[in-house]
């Protein structure tokens, strides 16, 4: 199973910014910014990240999200 991770704590300190500045630089409220910027995520809504990337000036979006391969251990196979 694939798991998003989103780089935006990582992004926002690297050109000080703060989650509120971001907010009126996006037009995405930073209640939204702070839950991105908290926790991995299996869903993103792409809109929100559009805004935040284009607020941010990013045009690879690989510099805001990253992918990660996380053992599903239901579907795991046996180790015998």
């Amino acid at each position: 199973m694939l798991k998003v991770k989103i780089k935006l704590k990582e992004v926002l300190k690297q050109r000080n910014l703060t989650q509120k500045q971001l907010e009126s630089m996006s037009g995405v409220s930073q209640a939204r910014i702070s839950k991105l910027a908290k926790a991995d995520r299996q869903e993103v809504n792409l809109d929100m990240l559009t805004k935040i990337a284009a607020a941010l000036d990013i045009k690879d979006i690989s510099e805001l999200i990253q992918f990660e391969e996380v053992l599903d251990i239901d579907h795991a196979p046996d180790s015998k």
